[in-house]
């Protein structure tokens, strides 16, 4: 990748270094040939391998197979996505996709995304395995080795919400098989790019997501930057 941090450049101006936040400094960064170089904070976290997705339907990045969601209303104890955020851990969320291939009959449809502290899988969750979005980086995430849990069952123990992330829904969603007219958008997103959408959740600390629908069944991706804490995340 073009993008190094170590390479020294002489820069012709009073100020060789850049302020970065409250009280730091850091020095200009260059590409192997010299030019300054500047991106945007994703691009720039893309770079450095902090990026990472997991995704899946019935099982873990899986092409054509949905997963069945739990049915009916939203159920706190019954999780459609849970990530355990461990200790030493922060945690940016970027982006959540869920893309319906069903909802059954007429029904609320609800999402929520949110984060807080003592939930605990119903147990037969599907683990994913984070994905580093940068092929070229050997940088590996935290939430590996069972600590991303889709399509659990029902109880388990229900979190304790602190902060909503996101919540979107379709009000009565009606029977498509049997309404020839009835036709719903098929994939909702969230994406973390207004003040109110930004969240830092350091473990140890949960995400938990839900996917209520009559009958619902779909496929689902989380992406996320992470960082250790106490990090500059900037």
């Amino acid at each position: 990748m073009p993008y190094e941090r170590d390479v020294d450049i002489n820069v012709l101006s009073r100020t060789v270094n850049v302020q970065v936040g409250e009280d730091l400094l850091r020095r200009p960064v260059a590409t192997r040939d010299g030019a300054l170089f500047s991106a945007d904070w994703y691009y720039k976290q893309l770079l450095r391998g902090k990026i990472f997705q997991v995704a899946g339907g019935l099982t873990n990045q899986v092409a054509s197979t949905p997963a069945v969601w739990g049915a009916l209303t939203l159920d706190t104890d019954e999780f459609d996505l849970l990530i355990n955020v461990p200790k030493g851990t922060t945690i940016v969320p970027l982006q959540y996709t869920v893309i319906m291939e069903k909802f059954g009959t007429t029904q609320l449809f609800e999402i929520l995304l949110a984060t807080g502290t003592g939930a605990v899988s119903g147990g037969s969750g599907v683990t994913l395995t984070p994905v580093n979005q940068n092929g070229a980086s050997n940088k590996t995430s935290a939430l590996a080795n069972g600590n991303v849990l889709v399509n659990n069952d029902d109880g388990g123990t229900a979190l304790t919400q602190e902060s909503e992330i996101w919540r979107d829904g379709l009000q009565l969603v009606e029977d498509i098989a049997a309404d020839d007219n009835a036709e719903w958008p098929s994939r909702f997103e969230w994406t973390a790019e207004n003040p109110g959408d930004l969240h830092v959740v350091e473990g140890q600390k949960f995400i938990a997501g839900w996917i209520a629908a009559q009958a619902g069944q779909g496929f689902q991706k989380f992406t996320y930057a992470e960082f250790e804490t106490g990090e500059d995340i900037g």
